[in-house]
């Protein structure tokens, strides 16, 4: 008898650690585990799509057809005498520069204010978020333009 003693003991103390942990059941588990997987593929998702590359004038005329139709960002200075307004629409057209590489730009919204000639008599720089198009446009979707921390308005200048 001795012998089923040490034995039941010994499938005791091996079955002992199981009965503190306890598992949730496979019907909770399985859902987190969606719902886990499923965050975490919009959260990327999400972050993929609203990525914007930022590249440099150069870079984006260099690369041409490989870029059409992906979304970029870049920085330039409107060249001198570009800008042109069509009669009766909001857009405009105007060629940015690097002083080296040019490419033309179109924004189909209302300009911003403050796009225009700055205190040193040349255009201001300016930041084009868009998509190049097969003709190699740039078609801007934002257009953000950079200024001094002093800012004054146009009418000003023309007193000083």
């Amino acid at each position: 008898m001795r012998s089923a003693s040490v034995k039941d003991a010994e499938v005791i103390s091996s079955e002992a650690p199981l009965r503190g942990v306890r598992l949730p059941p496979l019907r909770f588990l399985i859902p987190s585990a969606i719902i886990v997987v499923a965050a975490g593929f919009l959260i990327w998702s999400a972050t993929r799509a609203a990525a914007v590359y930022y590249l440099t004038l150069d870079e984006v005329v260099v690369q041409g057809q490989a870029i059409s139709g992906k979304s970029i960002r870049v920085q330039g200075t409107v060249k001198d005498g570009s800008i042109e307004r069509a009669e009766g629409a909001t857009g405009i057209k105007f060629t940015l520069t690097d002083n080296v590489r040019e490419i033309p730009v179109v924004y189909e919204r209302t300009p911003p204010d403050l796009l225009g000639y700055s205190t040193e008599q040349r255009y201001q720089d300016v930041v084009v978020e868009g998509t190049v198009d097969e003709t190699g446009v740039l078609r801007a979707r934002n257009l953000l333009v950079k200024h001094g921390p002093e800012f004054e308005p146009v009418e000003s200048l023309e007193q000083q």
